[in-house]
């Protein structure tokens, strides 16, 4: 994670669709959070950049959102509901404890079933057109499901920087990465641990 929001937004550690999205919160666990969708319009910005839907998809719900500016704040209303699940299950499979699935289940119940994939630049992508202002949401909760019924539920891992906060699936042979990403919060944290080192033996 990033202090400059516009570079934040870029950066995808989680590896998953549905960890990248509850990493959507820069510096989470510090007493600065900055969010890096703030409105429908960054969400979907985050959805080109992520690659969870076409471009085609991407324009139609653009134009959409501005004749209905109403329900894309309930969207992003639902969407910060649906981060904050992905949150509470990340802590709990990292704790080792069972994931209260009852307000997930709520939301995929609300879902309609998913669609074909289709080949979308050089990768795959769901079938969504952009007829529904709350298609964005439907890729992260069904890559939540995924995640959830996967070997990778017990891997996740939480950044260990000071007031980082973004998950993580751990797929280093002994599970024992430390940071979201070692070039930015890893550099970070090591020149903080030195300095505050150097600080207390001088």
């Amino acid at each position: 994670m990033s202090r400059d929001p516009e570079r934040a937004a870029t950066q995808f550690f989680g590896g998953r669709v549905c960890l990248d999205f509850a990493n959507t919160l820069d510096w989470r666990t510090s007493g600065d959070p900055q969010e890096l969708i703030p409105d429908y319009a960054a969400f979907l910005r985050w959805c080109a950049r992520r690659g969870t839907l076409s471009a085609s998809a991407i324009a139609k719900l653009r134009a959409r959102s501005g004749e209905h500016e109403g329900m894309a704040r309930s969207v992003m209303a639902d969407g910060y509901s649906l981060r904050a699940e992905i949150w509470r299950a990340a802590d709990a499979l990292r704790a080792g404890a069972p994931v209260d699935l009852k307000t997930v289940n709520r939301m995929l119940s609300a879902l309609p079933p998913q669609p074909k994939l289709v080949p979308y630049a050089q990768v795959y992508v769901h079938d969504l057109r952009g007829n529904e202002l709350r298609e964005p949401l439907w890729p992260v909760l069904w890559s939540l499901t995924a995640l959830l019924a996967s070997n990778d539920a017990t891997r996740i891992g939480c950044c260990q920087a000071e007031g980082c906060g973004w998950f993580f699936v751990d797929e280093s042979p002994n599970r024992s990465r430390l940071w979201c990403s070692s070039e930015v919060c890893g550099n970070r944290e090591r020149a903080r641990r030195a300095y505050a080192k150097r600080r207390t033996t001088t």
